[in-house]
């Protein structure tokens, strides 16, 4: 059977490079997978769970955000933050998480600082669901 090659960036590091079966991701309209031979294309993710399967193993990764292409069985994740669910401090997220709902609940939505408070409350909720979910 035919492997996907994963690539997942940030503007740090190369965080991930390996060969899986499938690949799924958040979009901006929902989850998405990927399959060798998938069509070509290009899309923007939002803060969420990607993972893949690794020796049989399923690998998650909580990122902020950020591009994906892919093209002839290969998948590049652009992201803005990626970090591995077993690196993640399950405790510190959820206080980051509480802090950046505190925040958002003091601003109305028309407040220039709204944007940037909900994006964090989606990059912290991610990395809250991608910790807490370690077998």
């Amino acid at each position: 059977m035919s492997k996907i090659h994963l690539e997942i960036v940030t503007p740090d590091r190369k965080v991930a490079s390996v060969d899986t079966d499938e690949v799924i991701a958040p979009g901006t309209w929902g989850l998405f997978g990927v399959r060798p031979r998938h069509a070509p294309f290009m899309t923007a993710v939002e803060p969420g769970e990607l993972s893949f399967k690794e020796q049989g193993k399923t690998v998650r990764y909580a990122i902020g955000g950020g591009f994906v292409e892919v093209n002839e069985d290969t998948v590049i994740v652009l992201a803005d933050t990626a970090e591995v669910a077993e690196e993640i401090d399950l405790a510190r997220a959820k206080k980051a998480q509480a802090d950046a709902l505190s925040r958002l609940a003091n601003l109305e939505q028309t407040d220039p600082m709204w944007h940037q408070e909900n994006a964090r409350v989606k990059r912290s909720a991610a990395r809250v669901r991608v910790a807490g979910g370690r077998l």
